[in-house]
């Protein structure tokens, strides 16, 4: 007997279930089967048979695949415990080993020329486009066995002659070397032998339940009819109506021909009633179970349990909510009043959110004033669901474990997301197997080096990991294992990097010295730190080069054993990943144990990462805690609040990836899957799941543009229908559209505020205060004097230091070091050197170089340190290089010959250059605000040292032709005056640490040089020059980001410490 029960409510049906367990309790230790379509369902139907019955044991809940395999197998005598060959992942191996033979026949051409498109005749083994093109293959025959049996029984009937398609050829070429049937067709047997026999049936349960089944294919369903005969099989049927089927057979009958097609067209518009909009997968399950009959063997009775939650809600003496009526519609909707809905109605919302992390925000938010306004709503009783759990994923950690923002500790959960997307060890494995499959690069070694399980299992830190890519990075590595994936050059590869560390144990880094092409290298390297990285990185480059040699599946399985023992030893607290990947090792060498074809690295990546998943979202579900999931596992079970996030009219519903010959999608069938059906029939599961709230939300403006993005489909089709039901003054606030800033005043609103984020409110409230005009500089308002008395005497180093850049030095005067951003990991070595690179090759030791008049060679001085772009790139900047240098050796000679003299500045002596009598400043750049600096303290320490020179000058890269040119040229100071300007400095420097200074360096100094040019044009010079200046990190923490030119040349004090700071060396220049 077939035994129906149907419900709009999962708890009903559950009771029931219980209830008819202890009418008719199972033996003592006989085993209770349930078929759920998944985990959570059976962990929530568990906790309703144990607290109806006090108690659920020896009742297990196996997926309707699995249970009706096995119960065509004992039917038909089949091996219980054999994998099906017929399903995708084994079959695929199969496939492969039928396709060179199929490749070969004039049908299959069209493959033929596919293939040779993507391998051009360079692959031997098992290239990724054929594993890939043979997974759609099994794929497709997979889907044809469960829903096309009937075809599949008609191509094996046909001649040979007769089969013109190379699919046909390609399954009975496969049936041959298979020794059973797909199960589609193992089911007609089944069938068949069922109505044939008359007496008792050996190896069968006394009866089948299935509970919450919103989908089987037309075979499942003719198998349970036919079983019906012989056992009792209740089902359990979660629907949101008695004649759902019929409602939309009415819609079918007026569509014709074209009810089978996509529910977008006209389906929509024939479609009155939102469950003949969301329900065709229900409707069609319900039409197979109950409309049919052909194989029904047994009776059919059951009963219904349909919840008016309208009548409901007045029982409690409540007003029905705008859920409730919509509940109540669905189950009859010739029945239901009118709908009306009350301004504070907020058991049904929609939300336009203007991004993913605002949308994330406003979920929240919206939980938690729930959540405070029911005392008898728990964090339990919440269910978020979204179709990209991938992608919303660090944003809800984000947000939801933000307690300084919310003020609790909001219990939550996150389910169903892989194990290869989570910062883990099967992240780490598939992360090196990918860079074995691919260009190493350094931003990809950078990623494997960042994850958790692989620093812990090797005794690393995530500031030694990082200080692996700076090092790397500093040593010169951009991309390539070694010189083999280089094309013959290992210069940058991560072998030569390795190289240069152990060279810069033994020798020493001198310039020209490098043995094999690798210069030593010793920065930031101590012996320890070496010990530690270079091990860990060859373990890893070995691991590569291994994993890049192609090899059968048992290799690729002994391999990745090996691997994962090596470097993840016990697993640590990733121990269950491990436990996970050796099963998924194992079960791949049992599958493909016999295909001979050896893999390469891409292709055993999408074994591995499909193995993976099976096991995502099994367990995290019914924790106690709110829970977050995707779509399919919690879509049925029953929550007071529900809210699906992130329903994107690009994103929901999915659509079909079936390839063009798959023939589900050329001619559709009744029962047939889709992607699309299954994501409308969630927003009607949710609807009928959800007890107190349900929101629905989706990005309504594009994060980057602004630009707005309307729902999906469904969505827009069901606003649609409660705007026609709806009054127009009651559908005001049905759609929340929050503003974009967080900040908004809209979202603090007393009656109903958008946010429960304490610090943005405290934000908003600042925000409304009145208050003078904030000053976004530190040192604003800028009002210098000079210094009144001598503040003390700073070292030399400190002097030159504020002397070259004031504000930077009154900033770290207050422990601020203002750093430049975090550098990018570079992947690509330069194909030229940039205006900082070429100025810090030509300075290193610059004076050395022109005190002896001998260019240097620097591509033997740089050789082996990767500094040269690669082959005539490198010439090219050598010749560009020597050109500057022999244009600054030519202005030195002017003034005299050359030489280096060791003289005492201050407390230290160092090596000055001269020229003649000249003491000479050369800089390798433009002569800047920096070199004019340290070239007039120079002079000045100088003059006041009693041994002046005959002048100082300053000599540099021309600023308006090709060369060099010397900028400034002093007269020798008197001792007493040198020794005075000194102390004045040292007052100003003083003074400066205490009070910002208000000039610019940079545009200062062009101000004050170009007006002594040419009157009237430094306030221009600085006003140009500032532009640029004017954004740099400090001079915005001194001055502000909207500080104007003119607010500085105005400042008190501006020009007064201007002149008391340049004018004295310009009136030391000779003219």
């Amino acid at each position: 007997m077939l035994r129906l029960y149907r419900s709009n409510r999962a708890e009903f049906l559950a009771a029931l279930l219980a209830q008819q367990l202890l009418e008719e309790p199972p033996g003592p230790l006989e085993t209770v089967d349930v078929m759920v379509n998944t985990w959570p369902t059976s962990r929530w139907l568990g906790e309703q048979l144990a607290q109806a019955n006090g108690i659920s044991s020896l009742i297990r809940f196996p997926f309707p695949g699995s249970r009706l395999r096995q119960l065509v197998a004992r039917l038909l005598d089949l091996p219980l415990d054999q994998e099906d060959p017929w399903r995708a992942g084994r079959l695929v191996w199969t496939v492969l080993d039928q396709l060179p033979d199929l490749l070969s026949q004039a049908q299959a051409l069209p493959l033929r020329r596919w293939l040779d498109e993507r391998e051009a005749g360079t692959a031997t083994g098992l290239s990724r486009d054929r594993w890939q093109l043979a997974r759609t293959i099994a794929d497709a025959f997979d889907d044809y066995g469960l829903y096309r049996p009937d075809l599949l029984a008609h191509w094996r009937a046909l001649p040979k002659a007769r089969v013109d398609d190379w699919q046909p050829l390609l399954w009975r070429s496969i049936a041959d070397v298979i020794p059973q049937q797909p199960f589609g067709m193992q089911v007609r047997q089944a069938v068949e032998l069922l109505r044939r026999t008359d007496g008792p049936m050996d190896g069968l349960p006394q009866r089948l339940r299935l509970f919450g089944i919103s989908a089987l294919a037309p075979v499942q369903v003719e198998l349970i009819q036919a079983l019906s005969g012989w056992l009792d099989v209740e089902v359990y049927l979660l629907t949101p109506c008695r004649d759902l089927w019929q409602r939309c057979g009415n819609r079918r009958q007026q569509l014709g021909d074209g009810w089978n097609a996509p529910p977008d067209g006209r389906w929509l518009l024939e479609a009155p009633r939102l469950e003949a909009c969301l329900g065709r997968m229900g409707a069609e399950f319900q039409q197979l179970l109950e409309g049919s009959g052909e194989t029904q063997l047994g009776e059919v009775s059951g009963g219904d349990l349909f919840a008016d939650a309208m009548a409901m809600a007045s029982a409690r003496g409540a007003t029905p909510t705008l859920l409730e009526q919509l509940q109540t519609q669905l189950v009859d909707s010739d029945a239901v009043v009118p709908m009306v809905r009350d301004p504070q109605d907020r058991s049904l919302l929609f939300q336009a959110a203007p991004g993913p992390w605002r949308e994330v925000q406003l979920v929240r938010d919206r939980i938690l004033q729930w959540l405070a306004a029911d005392p008898q709503l728990e964090p339990r009783d919440v269910l978020v669901m979204t179709p990209q759990i991938e992608r919303y994923a660090p944003l809800l950690s984000s947000v939801f474990n933000d307690v300084d923002a919310i003020g609790i500790q909001l219990p939550w959960r996150l389910t169903d997301r892989s194990q290869q997307s989570s910062p883990g060890l099967s992240m780490a494995m598939l992360g090196l197997i990918e860079l074995a499959s691919g260009r190493v690069t350094a931003s990809g070694l950078e990623r494997l080096l960042s994850n958790p399980a692989l620093q812990r299992q090797q005794g690393m830190t995530a500031d030694d990991c990082a200080a692996i890519t700076t090092a790397l990075q500093r040593t010169g590595f951009r991309w390539g294992l070694d010189a083999d994936e280089r094309g013959g050059e290992d210069t940058h590869s991560l072998r030569w990097c390795l190289d240069r560390w152990l060279l810069g144990l033994v020798l020493p880094a001198r310039p020209g010295l490098a043995p094999g092409g690798a210069a030593p290298y010793q920065q930031d390297l101590d012996p320890d730190r070496l010990q530690a990285w270079w091990g860990l990185l060859d373990r890893l480059g070995s691991w590569l080069s291994a994993l890049r040699r192609p090899t059968d599946c048992t290799g690729w399985v002994e391999r990745l054993q090996r691997l994962l023992q090596d470097l993840f030893g016990d697993g640590g607290a990733w121990s269950n990943e491990r436990e996970s990947w050796l099963k998924a090792l194992e079960d791949w060498r049992d599958r493909a144990g016999s295909c001979v074809l050896d893999l390469d690295a891409a292709v055993a990546l999408e074994v591995l990462a499909e193995a993976l998943s099976v096991d995502s979202g099994r367990f995290g579900h019914r924790s106690g805690s709110l829970t977050v999931s995707a779509l399919e596992p919690m879509r049925a079970i029953p929550h007071k609040v529900i809210v699906l996030m992130g329903l994107d009219g690009r994103d929901f519903p999915r659509q079909s990836r079936r390839p063009g010959f798959h023939l589900l999608d050329q001619q559709r069938c009744l029962g047939d899957p889709s992607t699309s059906d299954q994501d409308r029939y969630v927003l009607l599961e949710a609807l009928m799941s959800a007890r107190c709230h349900l929101l629905i939300s989706w990005c309504g403006r594009n994060e980057r543009t602004g630009e707005s993005m309307p729902p999906a489909a469904p969505i827009e089709q069901w606003l649609s229908l409660l705007h026609q039901q709806l009054p127009a003054d009651q559908c005001a606030g049905l759609v929340l559209t929050p503003p974009p800033n967080p900040l908004d005043r809209g979202n603090f609103n007393a009656e109903e505020p958008l946010s429960c984020d304490r610090r943005q409110l405290e934000a908003r409230r600042c925000l409304d205060q009145p208050r003078p005009q904030p000053l976004q500089g530190l040192a604003l308002p800028l009002r210098w004097s000079p210094p009144d008395r001598s503040g003390g005497e700073l070292p030399l180093e400190d002097l030159q230091q504020w002397m070259t850049h004031p504000q930077k030095a009154w900033l770290r005067h207050r422990d601020l070091d203002v750093g430049e951003g975090i550098d990018a990991v570079d992947d690509l070595e330069p194909l030229e050197l940039d205006g900082l690179q070429r100025w810090q090759l030509l300075d290193q030791q610059l004076l050395e170089q022109l005190a002896e008049a001998e260019p240097p060679d620097w591509g033997q001085h740089l050789l082996g340190q990767g500094l040269l772009p690669y082959g005539s790139g490198a010439q090219l900047e050598q010749n560009a290089l020597l050109e500057r240098w022999q244009a600054l050796a030519r202005q030195l000679a002017l003034l005299g010959p050359v030489r280096l003299e060791r003289r005492q500045l201050g407390d230290s002596c160092c090596s000055l250059l001269f020229a003649g009598a000249t003491q000479v400043v050369v800089q390798a750049g433009k002569p800047s605000a920096r070199g004019v600096m340290q070239a007039w303290l120079q002079h000045l320490m100088l003059c006041a040292s009693g041994d002046p020179p005959d002048g100082s000058a300053l000599i540099g890269r021309s600023t308006n032709k090709a060369g060099a040119e010397r900028l400034l040229h002093w007269h020798p100071l008197a001792a007493a005056e040198a020794h005075q300007l000194l102390q004045d400095l040292q007052s100003m420097a003083c003074h400066g640490l205490q009070e910002c200074w208000p000039v610019p360096p940079s545009s200062g100094w062009q101000r004050v040089w170009h007006e002594q040019r040419k009157a009237g044009s430094g306030d221009v010079q600085f006003r140009r020059a500032w532009q640029d200046e004017g954004d740099t990190p400090v001079m915005r923490l001194c001055f502000g980001s909207d500080i104007k030119a003119d607010q500085l040349l105005d400042a008190p004090g501006f020009e007064q410490a201007s002149q008391r700071l340049y004018a004295p060396l310009i009136k030391a220049r000779r003219t």
